[in-house]
Protein backbone atom coordinates (compact mmCIF):
# COMPACT_ATOMS: atom_id res chain seq x y z
CA UNK A 1 0.00 0.00 0.00
CA UNK A 2 2.81 2.40 0.86
CA UNK A 3 4.48 1.67 -2.48
CA UNK A 4 1.22 2.44 -4.27
CA UNK A 5 0.82 5.70 -2.35
CA UNK A 6 4.37 6.69 -3.19
CA UNK A 7 3.73 5.99 -6.86
CA UNK A 8 0.51 8.03 -6.78
CA UNK A 9 2.36 10.94 -5.20
CA UNK A 10 5.06 10.76 -7.89
CA UNK A 11 2.43 10.77 -10.62
CA UNK A 12 0.56 13.67 -8.98
CA UNK A 13 3.77 15.67 -8.62
CA UNK A 14 4.64 15.10 -12.26
CA UNK A 15 1.19 16.10 -13.50
CA UNK A 16 1.37 19.23 -11.35
CA UNK A 17 4.78 20.02 -12.84
CA UNK A 18 3.52 19.45 -16.39
CA UNK A 19 0.68 21.90 -15.80
CA UNK A 20 3.27 24.60 -15.31
CA UNK A 21 3.44 25.03 -11.53
CA UNK A 22 6.55 23.18 -10.34
CA UNK A 23 8.82 24.49 -7.67
CA UNK A 24 12.53 25.04 -8.15
CA UNK A 25 14.46 22.03 -9.35
CA UNK A 26 13.89 19.01 -11.55
CA UNK A 27 10.86 16.70 -11.55
CA UNK A 28 11.55 13.38 -13.25
CA UNK A 29 8.59 11.83 -15.06
CA UNK A 30 7.85 8.46 -13.38
CA UNK A 31 7.66 5.33 -15.58
CA UNK A 32 3.89 5.15 -14.96
CA UNK A 33 3.48 8.29 -17.10
CA UNK A 34 6.45 8.21 -19.47
CA UNK A 35 10.03 9.41 -19.62
CA UNK A 36 11.83 12.73 -19.33
CA UNK A 37 11.78 15.67 -16.93
CA UNK A 38 10.39 19.09 -16.09
CA UNK A 39 12.81 21.69 -14.76
CA UNK A 40 11.26 24.64 -12.91
CA UNK A 41 12.62 28.01 -11.80
CA UNK A 42 10.65 30.43 -9.60
CA UNK A 43 12.65 33.48 -10.65
CA UNK A 44 10.51 35.89 -8.66
CA UNK A 45 6.98 35.91 -7.21
CA UNK A 46 5.87 37.27 -10.60
CA UNK A 47 8.05 35.32 -13.03
CA UNK A 48 8.48 31.56 -13.52
CA UNK A 49 10.29 29.52 -16.15
CA UNK A 50 9.65 25.85 -16.92
CA UNK A 51 11.65 23.64 -19.31
CA UNK A 52 9.80 20.50 -20.44
CA UNK A 53 11.53 17.58 -22.12
CA UNK A 54 9.52 14.36 -21.99
CA UNK A 55 7.46 11.70 -23.74
CA UNK A 56 4.15 10.40 -22.38
CA UNK A 57 2.64 6.92 -22.60
CA UNK A 58 -0.95 8.19 -22.87
CA UNK A 59 -2.64 11.30 -24.24
CA UNK A 60 -3.06 14.05 -21.69
CA UNK A 61 -5.22 17.16 -22.05
CA UNK A 62 -3.23 19.82 -20.28
CA UNK A 63 -5.13 22.69 -18.71
CA UNK A 64 -2.88 25.23 -17.04
CA UNK A 65 -5.83 27.12 -15.61
CA UNK A 66 -4.42 28.63 -12.46
CA UNK A 67 -5.93 29.41 -9.11
CA UNK A 68 -8.09 32.52 -8.79
CA UNK A 69 -5.28 34.47 -7.15
CA UNK A 70 -3.14 33.83 -10.26
CA UNK A 71 -5.69 35.15 -12.76
CA UNK A 72 -3.42 38.12 -13.45
CA UNK A 73 -0.69 35.86 -14.83
CA UNK A 74 -0.06 35.45 -18.55
CA UNK A 75 1.30 32.19 -19.95
CA UNK A 76 3.84 32.21 -22.78
CA UNK A 77 4.36 28.70 -24.14
CA UNK A 78 7.10 28.02 -26.69
CA UNK A 79 6.21 24.70 -28.33
CA UNK A 80 8.61 22.32 -30.16
CA UNK A 81 11.24 24.87 -29.30
CA UNK A 82 14.40 22.80 -29.28
CA UNK A 83 15.61 19.81 -31.24
CA UNK A 84 18.85 17.92 -30.90
CA UNK A 85 20.99 17.41 -34.00
CA UNK A 86 19.73 13.84 -34.22
CA UNK A 87 16.09 14.95 -34.04
CA UNK A 88 16.75 17.61 -36.69
CA UNK A 89 17.78 14.86 -39.12
CA UNK A 90 14.38 13.17 -38.73
CA UNK A 91 12.11 16.20 -38.36
CA UNK A 92 8.85 15.98 -40.33
CA UNK A 93 8.03 18.29 -43.19
CA UNK A 94 5.62 21.16 -42.50
CA UNK A 95 2.92 19.28 -44.43
CA UNK A 96 3.45 16.06 -42.46
CA UNK A 97 3.48 18.01 -39.21
CA UNK A 98 0.29 19.83 -40.26
CA UNK A 99 1.64 22.85 -38.41
CA UNK A 100 1.26 21.17 -35.02
CA UNK A 101 4.84 19.99 -34.58
CA UNK A 102 6.50 23.11 -35.92
CA UNK A 103 8.08 25.65 -33.59
CA UNK A 104 5.44 28.12 -32.40
CA UNK A 105 4.67 30.26 -29.38
CA UNK A 106 1.36 31.04 -27.72
CA UNK A 107 0.82 33.98 -25.39
CA UNK A 108 -2.50 33.75 -23.61
CA UNK A 109 -4.49 34.46 -20.52
CA UNK A 110 -4.68 31.41 -18.28
CA UNK A 111 -8.23 30.53 -19.33
CA UNK A 112 -7.12 29.72 -22.89
CA UNK A 113 -3.90 28.00 -22.01
CA UNK A 114 -4.72 24.38 -22.78
CA UNK A 115 -2.78 21.88 -24.85
CA UNK A 116 -3.21 18.30 -26.03
CA UNK A 117 -0.08 16.34 -25.17
CA UNK A 118 -0.01 13.29 -27.47
CA UNK A 119 1.29 9.90 -26.41
CA UNK A 120 4.55 8.51 -27.80
CA UNK A 121 5.75 11.89 -29.04
CA UNK A 122 8.68 13.89 -27.72
CA UNK A 123 7.53 17.11 -26.08
CA UNK A 124 10.04 19.90 -25.81
CA UNK A 125 8.86 23.30 -24.72
CA UNK A 126 9.62 26.27 -22.55
CA UNK A 127 6.80 27.86 -20.55
CA UNK A 128 7.03 31.30 -18.96
CA UNK A 129 4.34 32.52 -16.57
CA UNK A 130 4.52 36.24 -15.91
CA UNK A 131 2.30 38.60 -13.92
CA UNK A 132 0.73 41.46 -15.86
CA UNK A 133 2.36 44.00 -13.51
CA UNK A 134 5.81 42.54 -14.21
CA UNK A 135 5.10 42.49 -17.94
CA UNK A 136 3.84 46.07 -17.86
CA UNK A 137 7.07 47.16 -16.18
CA UNK A 138 9.10 45.41 -18.89
CA UNK A 139 7.07 46.61 -21.89
CA UNK A 140 5.95 50.04 -20.65
CA UNK A 141 3.05 50.24 -23.14
CA UNK A 142 2.39 53.70 -24.53
CA UNK A 143 -0.98 55.27 -25.19
CA UNK A 144 -2.26 53.98 -28.53
CA UNK A 145 -0.35 50.68 -28.40
CA UNK A 146 -3.54 48.62 -28.55
CA UNK A 147 -1.95 45.18 -28.48
CA UNK A 148 0.42 45.88 -25.56
CA UNK A 149 -2.29 47.62 -23.57
CA UNK A 150 -4.67 44.69 -24.09
CA UNK A 151 -2.08 42.11 -23.01
CA UNK A 152 -0.96 44.01 -19.91
CA UNK A 153 -4.39 45.21 -18.78
CA UNK A 154 -5.36 41.88 -17.22
CA UNK A 155 -8.99 42.66 -18.02
CA UNK A 156 -9.64 40.83 -21.30
CA UNK A 157 -9.04 37.21 -22.36
CA UNK A 158 -6.78 36.79 -25.37
CA UNK A 159 -4.64 34.33 -27.28
CA UNK A 160 -2.00 35.07 -29.91
CA UNK A 161 0.22 32.59 -31.73
CA UNK A 162 3.46 33.31 -33.58
CA UNK A 163 5.77 31.17 -35.68
CA UNK A 164 9.06 30.97 -33.83
CA UNK A 165 12.03 32.84 -35.29
CA UNK A 166 15.60 31.45 -35.54
CA UNK A 167 16.61 33.97 -32.84
CA UNK A 168 14.09 32.55 -30.40
CA UNK A 169 15.27 29.01 -31.20
CA UNK A 170 18.86 30.03 -30.44
CA UNK A 171 17.90 31.42 -27.02
CA UNK A 172 15.81 28.30 -26.32
CA UNK A 173 18.73 26.04 -27.21
CA UNK A 174 20.93 28.01 -24.80
CA UNK A 175 18.37 27.58 -22.01
CA UNK A 176 17.97 23.83 -22.57
CA UNK A 177 21.70 23.12 -22.76
CA UNK A 178 22.88 25.70 -20.19
CA UNK A 179 25.07 24.87 -17.23
CA UNK A 180 25.33 28.28 -15.53
CA UNK A 181 27.49 29.09 -12.54
CA UNK A 182 25.63 27.70 -9.52
CA UNK A 183 25.55 30.99 -7.60
CA UNK A 184 24.19 32.83 -10.67
CA UNK A 185 21.68 30.23 -11.88
CA UNK A 186 18.53 32.26 -11.20
CA UNK A 187 20.11 35.40 -12.62
CA UNK A 188 20.98 33.53 -15.83
CA UNK A 189 17.49 32.10 -16.34
CA UNK A 190 15.84 35.42 -15.48
CA UNK A 191 17.87 37.17 -18.17
CA UNK A 192 17.02 34.43 -20.69
CA UNK A 193 13.31 34.49 -19.79
CA UNK A 194 13.22 38.25 -20.35
CA UNK A 195 15.12 37.81 -23.62
CA UNK A 196 12.47 35.39 -24.87
CA UNK A 197 9.74 37.82 -23.83
CA UNK A 198 11.49 40.61 -25.74
CA UNK A 199 11.85 38.54 -28.92
CA UNK A 200 8.21 37.43 -28.76
CA UNK A 201 6.85 40.94 -28.40
CA UNK A 202 9.21 42.30 -31.07
CA UNK A 203 7.52 39.81 -33.42
CA UNK A 204 3.98 40.57 -32.20
CA UNK A 205 4.47 44.30 -32.73
CA UNK A 206 5.18 43.69 -36.43
CA UNK A 207 1.57 42.68 -36.94
CA UNK A 208 -0.66 45.09 -38.77
CA UNK A 209 -3.08 46.99 -36.58
CA UNK A 210 -6.26 44.96 -36.34
CA UNK A 211 -9.38 45.23 -34.25
CA UNK A 212 -8.75 43.22 -31.09
CA UNK A 213 -11.86 41.66 -29.64
CA UNK A 214 -12.53 39.35 -26.72
CA UNK A 215 -12.37 35.63 -27.48
CA UNK A 216 -14.12 32.66 -25.95
CA UNK A 217 -12.99 29.06 -25.65
CA UNK A 218 -15.36 27.82 -28.37
CA UNK A 219 -14.03 30.36 -30.89
CA UNK A 220 -10.43 29.43 -30.07
CA UNK A 221 -11.16 25.72 -30.53
CA UNK A 222 -12.85 26.41 -33.88
CA UNK A 223 -10.10 28.62 -35.23
CA UNK A 224 -7.48 25.93 -34.46
CA UNK A 225 -9.59 23.36 -36.32
CA UNK A 226 -9.67 25.76 -39.27
CA UNK A 227 -5.91 26.16 -39.07
CA UNK A 228 -5.44 22.38 -39.23
CA UNK A 229 -7.77 22.21 -42.22
CA UNK A 230 -5.88 25.00 -44.01
CA UNK A 231 -2.58 23.17 -43.55
CA UNK A 232 -3.90 19.68 -44.36
CA UNK A 233 -3.08 19.89 -48.09
CA UNK A 234 -0.30 22.22 -49.20
CA UNK A 235 -1.05 21.70 -52.89
CA UNK A 236 -4.60 23.06 -52.68
CA UNK A 237 -5.32 26.64 -51.59
CA UNK A 238 -8.01 26.97 -48.91
CA UNK A 239 -11.55 27.64 -50.11
CA UNK A 240 -13.04 30.32 -47.89
CA UNK A 241 -16.68 29.29 -48.41
CA UNK A 242 -15.86 25.75 -47.23
CA UNK A 243 -14.00 27.03 -44.17
CA UNK A 244 -16.87 29.36 -43.27
CA UNK A 245 -19.33 26.45 -43.47
CA UNK A 246 -17.03 24.26 -41.37
CA UNK A 247 -16.58 26.95 -38.72
CA UNK A 248 -20.25 27.83 -38.28
CA UNK A 249 -19.16 31.48 -38.13
CA UNK A 250 -19.89 34.34 -40.47
CA UNK A 251 -17.14 35.02 -43.02
CA UNK A 252 -16.21 38.32 -41.41
CA UNK A 253 -15.96 36.78 -37.91
CA UNK A 254 -13.82 33.86 -39.09
CA UNK A 255 -11.43 36.14 -40.97
CA UNK A 256 -11.20 38.54 -38.03
CA UNK A 257 -10.55 35.88 -35.37
CA UNK A 258 -8.07 33.95 -37.53
CA UNK A 259 -6.03 37.08 -38.19
CA UNK A 260 -6.21 38.14 -34.55
CA UNK A 261 -4.88 34.80 -33.28
CA UNK A 262 -2.34 33.95 -36.01
CA UNK A 263 -1.38 37.41 -37.23
CA UNK A 264 -2.16 36.72 -40.90
CA UNK A 265 -5.07 36.27 -43.21
CA UNK A 266 -6.06 32.66 -43.87
CA UNK A 267 -4.55 32.67 -47.36
CA UNK A 268 -1.28 34.36 -46.33
CA UNK A 269 -0.91 31.90 -43.45
CA UNK A 270 -1.35 29.04 -45.91
CA UNK A 271 1.28 30.54 -48.23
CA UNK A 272 3.81 30.86 -45.40
CA UNK A 273 3.58 27.14 -44.64
CA UNK A 274 3.41 26.25 -48.34
CA UNK A 275 6.79 27.95 -48.84
CA UNK A 276 8.17 26.25 -45.73
CA UNK A 277 7.13 22.96 -47.29
CA UNK A 278 8.79 23.97 -50.57
CA UNK A 279 12.01 24.75 -48.71
CA UNK A 280 11.85 21.35 -46.99
CA UNK A 281 11.29 19.50 -50.28
CA UNK A 282 14.18 21.30 -51.99
CA UNK A 283 16.76 21.23 -49.19
CA UNK A 284 15.89 18.06 -47.23
CA UNK A 285 14.20 15.82 -49.83
CA UNK A 286 16.50 16.96 -52.65
CA UNK A 287 13.64 17.55 -55.09
CA UNK A 288 14.32 19.76 -58.08
CA UNK A 289 12.74 23.21 -58.12
CA UNK A 290 10.23 22.12 -60.76
CA UNK A 291 9.34 18.92 -58.88
CA UNK A 292 8.76 20.87 -55.65
CA UNK A 293 6.70 23.49 -57.45
CA UNK A 294 4.47 20.98 -59.23
CA UNK A 295 3.98 18.96 -56.02
CA UNK A 296 2.72 22.09 -54.30
CA UNK A 297 0.24 22.91 -57.05
CA UNK A 298 2.17 25.49 -59.06
CA UNK A 299 1.76 25.33 -62.84
CA UNK A 300 3.81 28.50 -63.38
CA UNK A 301 7.36 27.95 -62.11
CA UNK A 302 8.28 31.62 -62.53
CA UNK A 303 5.51 32.50 -60.10
CA UNK A 304 6.71 29.76 -57.73
CA UNK A 305 10.27 31.13 -57.86
CA UNK A 306 9.14 34.70 -57.13
CA UNK A 307 6.95 33.59 -54.24
CA UNK A 308 9.68 31.37 -52.80
CA UNK A 309 12.20 34.22 -52.86
CA UNK A 310 9.70 36.61 -51.25
CA UNK A 311 9.16 34.20 -48.32
CA UNK A 312 12.53 32.46 -47.92
CA UNK A 313 14.83 35.29 -48.98
CA UNK A 314 16.68 33.56 -51.82
CA UNK A 315 15.77 31.92 -55.11
CA UNK A 316 14.97 28.18 -54.80
CA UNK A 317 17.99 27.04 -56.85
CA UNK A 318 20.36 28.99 -54.62
CA UNK A 319 18.57 27.70 -51.52
CA UNK A 320 19.03 24.13 -52.75
CA UNK A 321 22.82 24.49 -52.77
CA UNK A 322 22.99 26.37 -49.48
CA UNK A 323 25.44 28.83 -50.98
Amino acid sequence: MMAANKKEKQVAASVKAITGKPGNGVTVIPPAIGTGYIKGFALSPQLRLIVRQYELKENLMLDRGMAEEEAQFIVIAFHHIYQSKEEMKHRPSPAAANGRSLPSVQVATTGFNYELLPANKKINSIVITVHTDYLKELLQPKEGSTLLQMITSGSQPFLFEEIISPQIQEVAAAIVTANPTKELTHFYYKVKAEELIYLLFAALLKREDTTLQALNAADVKTVYEIKDKVLSDMSTPPVLTELVKMSGMSESKLKRIFKQVFGNSIYNYYQIFRMKEAAYLIREMKLSVSEAGYRLGFSNLSHFTRLFEAHIGVKPKKYATGK
